[in-house]
């Protein structure tokens, strides 16, 4: 897992380019608990860009029903991994900011969909 890249994914990528294109400033990978990919310039929005396998998005992975070698390994790995983001929303809620979570599907299917939830909440949040 030591080769799973963690920052400049394709779908970070994709998610900036959508930034762009929209005009929405932004700060990559402020340095704030959870690490958020991104910080909306002049507001308190941190977005994250969520793989569906490692945030466990897909039922069949997180019953551990989609593997067939350490099945129960990789139950709980996705099932933490869950947890944990609940928990940093929740931190980061404390501290006053709004995180806004977008899966790859998300970013990578319904890009215009993004673009309007995020601009609704820049203009909510400005």
């Amino acid at each position: 897992m030591s080769r799973v890249k963690s920052f400049d994914t394709g779908l970070e990528k994709s998610m900036e380019s959508l930034l762009k294109s929209r005009k929405i400033k932004y700060e990559k990978q402020p340095r704030l608990p959870g690490h958020p990919d991104f910080l909306i310039s002049g507001t308190k929005i941190l977005v994250f860009c969520d793989s569906s396998f490692w945030h466990g998005r897909r039922k069949n992975e997180l019953d551990g029903s989609a593997f067939k070698k350490n099945k129960e390994f990789w139950r709980t790995k996705l099932s933490e991994n869950r947890k944990r983001d609940v928990r940093t929303n929740r931190k980061l809620r404390k501290l006053g900011w709004h995180v806004l979570r977008f899966s790859d599907a998300d970013v990578l299917k319904s890009p215009e969909k993004v673009c309007r939830r995020l601009l609704k909440e820049v203009e909510k949040n400005a």
